[in-house]
């Protein structure tokens, strides 16, 4: 399975026949730093092009001598919402040898909580799901396997970044457009959601507990929850610092470094419409969610399995 993103392509190779939770016996990953190289009017560079493209040819040729039954892949909002993006997935998907798929803003949402709810449990308790990407921001409510209600608005991390913090650190200016922005949009779309068990899906989610869950000296490596109490006093600390400072704290990488303030300040915006003090850090997202799919698929043919990539995918 080929996942192509904001930061980098991940080849996983997965063993559909162990008896557990599927996992990847095999991984690869390279840098696309689309996010670096997509401008304000969502279109991606040629410079963007080039690197995307040998990320992709360095995953595909790392696991040349490895035998699969199939090779699915993917692009996430970086591929999906770019505004020459068609002639993206053409240039990608000449470097993969397979056509390039994505997903629907909902349908990602959609497949991200199957995986969270498999790994979670506890069918029939009410759950939701908060997935902060680099393009949209996802919010799923259920008591089932899928989601009963999805709300998903173009407020990712990368995307926020880029359209408002164009300063490095941002401007008050900037910092007070972009909390109108999130002001006027989240609340009214979330007014009806009725949240259940929360549970936290995305990196940057999983990087700011990391964050905001260490103390000098001691780095919380595996953090549990995400609390807003202790997001709210980090922002403002968050804002003074500049894209390399913040890649120099812990659980910050370098590829998000930039996009970690305008993910923060989310987080915190939809908590507070939320009503909720914290979140669950669940591990499984839509990678997970895909292969259960195909897993739930390739149990009646292959066939079955290989005709619901083409459903799923545009």
């Amino acid at each position: 399975m080929l996942d192509i993103g904001s930061a980098a392509a991940r080849l996983d190779i997965v063993d559909l026949a162990s008896p557990r939770m599927p996992r990847a016996t095999w991984s690869v990953k390279s840098r696309t730093h689309l996010a670096e190289h997509t401008l304000a009017d969502g279109r991606v560079t040629e410079e963007g092009f080039a690197e995307a493209e040998r990320a992709v040819r360095r995953c595909v040729r790392a696991a040349a001598d490895k035998p699969v039954e199939a090779l699915i892949a993917y692009g996430t909002s970086a591929v999906r919402d770019a505004s020459n993006g068609a002639r993206l997935r053409k240039h990608l998907g000449r470097a993969a040898g397979v056509r390039i798929g994505v997903l629907t803003p909902r349908d990602e949402a959609a497949v991200a909580y199957h995986a969270a709810r498999r790994w979670h449990g506890h069918d029939d308790e009410p759950m939701t799901t908060v997935d902060i990407g680099g393009g949209t921001v996802d919010v799923a409510t259920g008591t089932g396997v899928d989601p009963r209600r999805v709300v998903t608005l173009p407020h990712g991390a990368a995307r926020l970044t880029r359209q408002f913090l164009l300063d490095d650190p941002p401007t008050p200016r900037q910092l007070d457009e972009l909390r109108r922005e999130l002001a006027g949009t989240i609340p009214p779309a979330l007014r009806r959601v009725r949240t259940g068990y929360p549970l936290a899906l995305s990196k940057v989610l999983r990087q700011l507990a990391v964050l905001t869950e260490s103390e000098p000296g001691a780095v919380a490596r595996r953090p549990q929850r995400l609390r807003r109490d202790r997001l709210a006093d980090w922002i403002p600390r968050l804002a003074e610092l500049d894209h390399q400072q913040r890649a120099k704290l812990p659980g910050i990488s370098r590829s998000r470094g930039k996009r970690i303030l305008a993910g923060a300040i989310v987080a915190e915006v939809l908590l507070d419409s939320l009503d909720l003090p914290e979140l669950e850090i669940c591990p499984w997202g839509l990678r997970q969610g895909l292969v259960y799919r195909f897993l739930e698929a390739r149990t009646r043919t292959r066939a079955d399995a290989l005709d619901l990539v083409g459903t799923l995918f545009d």
